[in-house]
């Protein structure tokens, strides 16, 4: 299993979203409705859900929308996984 299949189906959703917005790049919409497709919505009932997340995050300054997708806010913060180091990327 990859390690992004495993941090999605172990951490909450705001927390895998803010690690996808971690570089200037971001997740577009469809791919991130297609990564928790994927791990069979979990966390999450559907996209609906998701996107309820993602604007809430959205109003606590977390994340924001650049048009195409989702990118980090101006109250951006490290996932709480990262800064435990729980996952290793090789």
């Amino acid at each position: 299993m990859s390690v992004i299949k495993t941090i999605v189906l172990n951490e909450k959703p705001e927390e895998v979203i803010l690690f996808l917005t971690k570089n200037e790049l971001g997740i577009s919409f469809p791919q991130l409705d297609r990564l928790y497709s994927w791990a069979n919505w979990a966390h999450v009932a559907d996209n609906i859900g998701l996107m309820k997340i993602v604007w809430k995050m959205r109003d606590a300054g977390l994340v924001k929308s650049n048009g195409t997708g989702i990118v980090r806010g101006n109250n951006w913060r490290e996932p709480a996984f990262m800064v435990e180091g729980k996952y290793t990327f090789e």
